[in-house]
């Protein structure tokens, strides 16, 4: 395998999860040439690139045709089993077993299409439209059980149809109270089909008929001493909770639906349709959308071009969110179809979980960056032509100043790295030089600390970004000038909010941001809905919590300073022991003798009490 290509296929294994689910190799054509599951997916997908030859006969043909690596998650390892079953099915790949027999899944058909209906295991491909299947179930000892159990505790007919027409006196069957015998007509057709019914209900795993009346019977056995018989009941209910565990990957047994996940980030949008057909979970796809829009406005744009008139119209749509379009597209689906459909965005059970795991995998392809790097590529190449950069700027670091009143003055440098914070870049600094407040001076100094320490070290941004007007820009180009950096080398840029205004109408409230260039002239306004815009002020907005922050800090220490450092007889181990028992100056002022007392001698404690009781300065008052 070419070793860049195998990198590149490492960097996106590296950001699959490590639960269980399936993953499909792709070759040049894009074709899916290998389908397996994993109870690890990442472990397992990184396991093809490390080993040389696994023993496996096809495993070095399969590393040759290896272009692409793709997964699915599912909550467990039977989803895993299904969907992996269902797509080596659909894609036939090259490199897995094919099954000569073409058995599928154990299911339980119900024969509702006769006159007198009975439930019986099956293996069918396609659904039969003359009675009514349920499953499939990835376990045939749980599924033979729960057939047994359905036998026991529902009397419907067991026999053949031969049996049925023949018989002339009810069986043994009949006898243990397992058969209404509807063969010589002991029971009513109302009676029967109420039988059938509960049945139904209880395979779609609406269960409320069965299990508290096993519970019931359980309780009664042990209260009546008949330990015995109340395990056998407590063996049932444990085979039929293993039978109707949830199986999201085939429930809906009757009902065709579509299901939409959706994730966002940083200006891409993902939205996955997971179809399920007849029970079964067909091959998702991904939809990556390069959009400004908020993520439910991105979805309603996107569904009304998904439903073209050629689309299949299933039973139901299911939806993470509700949109704008939900009921206008409630209505063209249910006339495209001709039959009731349902739109749902409000879910429960089993259907928000099949849409909580199709916004689980559209998250997965988001953060293996296909979407991403789509659109920080954008955004970056935005930036350089708005803002008439010499190249694209990979390496975006922002300045920003904090004080009060001249007090305490700091400043904060972030840095971004292809579009993503890198806090290994960011810095704090306190101001050394300047004397009262004079924000201008501040910037100068600790852009010309920044600047020099970069040429020294070799270590400079494509872009340097100023929180503030032209003014500020002014005194870092000062400092730029001072330390003789190369302007081919790292470009300045200016970032000021300001009310765009509109000939003819008034001030806008909309928050637009203006660049100002080195060289001067006009500012540079940025829409607020640009990918550009956002990109900067999330940028400049890191810069200001971090100054925050440290600028809080400082006044902390040197309120707790002013406090308690100035206190006769309190010394380091006397200040942190009262800071663990009280936890601020705060908690300090506001304990009582006795409480300081506890921690300090109590002449000293009357000492610090009196001593924060009076007015202090600054900030420790």
């Amino acid at each position: 395998m070419d070793p860049e290509l195998r990198e590149r296929l490492l960097e996106k294994v590296a950001l699959f999860p490590t639960g269980p689910g399936v993953y499909t190799f792709l070759d040049a054509r894009n074709a899916v040439v290998y389908v397996g599951k994993a109870k690890n997916l990442r472990a397992r997908v990184r396991s093809y690139f490390n080993v040389v030859d696994d023993g496996r006969l096809f495993y070095r043909f399969l590393r040759q045709n290896l272009r692409d690596v793709s997964c699915v998650a599912t909550d467990n390892e039977k989803e895993a089993l299904l969907l992996e079953n269902t797509l080596i099915k659909r894609h036939s790949p090259r490199w897995n077993i094919k099954l000569t027999d073409d058995k599928s899944f154990l299911q339980i058909e119900l024969t509702t299409h006769e006159d007198w209906p009975l439930a019986r295991l099956v293996r069918v491909r396609k659904r039969r439209k003359k009675g009514e299947v349920f499953g499939p179930y990835s376990s045939a000892r749980s599924v033979r059980e729960t057939l047994r159990h359905i036998k026991r505790w529902f009397p419907l007919r067991t026999c053949s149809n031969r049996e049925l027409r023949n018989r002339t006196r009810p069986c043994i069957e009949h006898e243990m109270g397992r058969c209404l015998a509807p063969c010589v007509g002991l029971c009513s057709e109302e009676d029967y089909e109420q039988v059938v019914t509960e049945v139904r209900l209880f395979l779609k795993g609406k269960d409320e008929t069965l299990i508290p009346r096993l519970e019931a019977r359980m309780q009664e056995h042990a209260e009546s001493l008949r330990y015995e018989q109340a395990g056998r009941v407590r063996d049932q209910l444990q085979a039929i909770r293993r039978t109707l565990e949830d199986q999201r990957i085939s429930k809906e047994g009757t009902r065709d639906q579509d299901v939409f996940g959706l994730a966002a980030e940083a200006g891409a949008v993902v939205v996955l349709h997971l179809p399920v057909r007849e029970g079964q979970v067909g091959e998702p796809r991904p939809y990556e959308l390069k959009t400004t829009l908020d993520p439910d406005e991105a979805l309603n744009a996107f569904l009304g071009q998904f439903y073209s008139p050629e689309r299949y119209v299933p039973h139901e749509v299911l939806l993470p969110c509700e949109v704008a379009d939900q009921a206008l597209l409630l209505e063209i689906l249910r006339e495209r179809r001709g039959t009731q459909v349902e739109v749902k965005s409000t879910l429960y059970t089993d259907r928000r979980k099949l849409v909580e795991l199709a916004s689980k995998n559209a998250a997965l392809i988001l953060e293996t960056g296909e979407a991403r790097r789509v659109a920080v590529e954008e955004t970056l190449a935005g930036l350089q032509a708005k803002l008439r950069l010499r190249r694209i700027p990979r390496t975006v670091e922002c300045f920003d100043v904090s004080t009060i009143q001249g007090a305490f003055t700091v400043a904060s440098k972030v840095r971004f790295r292809e579009g993503e914070p890198e806090p290994a870049g960011y810095r704090t600094y306190k101001v050394r030089t300047v004397e009262g407040q004079d924000d201008f001076a501040a910037m100068e100094e600790v852009v010309e600390r920044r600047l020099r320490s970069g040429i020294e070290k070799g270590d400079l941004p494509d872009l340097i970004v100023i929180d503030g007007g032209s003014a500020q820009l002014q005194r870092a180009l000062i400092a730029a000038d001072k330390v003789g950096l190369d302007p081919e080398r790292t470009e300045l840029v200016g970032l000021a909010k300001a009310r765009a205004q509109r000939q003819g109408e008034v001030e806008s409230e909309r928050q637009f941001e203006r660049i100002h260039r080195p060289e001067g002239g006009p500012a540079i306004v940025l829409e607020p809905a640009s990918l550009e815009c956002r990109f900067l002020a999330r940028v400049r907005d890191q810069a200001h919590k971090t100054a925050i922050t440290y600028h809080r800090e400082l006044r902390r220490k040197s309120a707790l300073r002013s406090g308690l450092e100035e206190v006769p007889g309190v010394g380091p181990k006397r200040r942190l022991a009262l800071l663990r028992r009280f936890g601020s100056l705060k908690g300090i002022r506001e304990a009582s003798l006795d409480e300081l007392g506890e921690v300090v001698p109590r002449k000293l404690a009357e000492t610090i009490q009196e001593f924060l009781a009076r007015p202090q300065e600054g900030f420790g008052g």
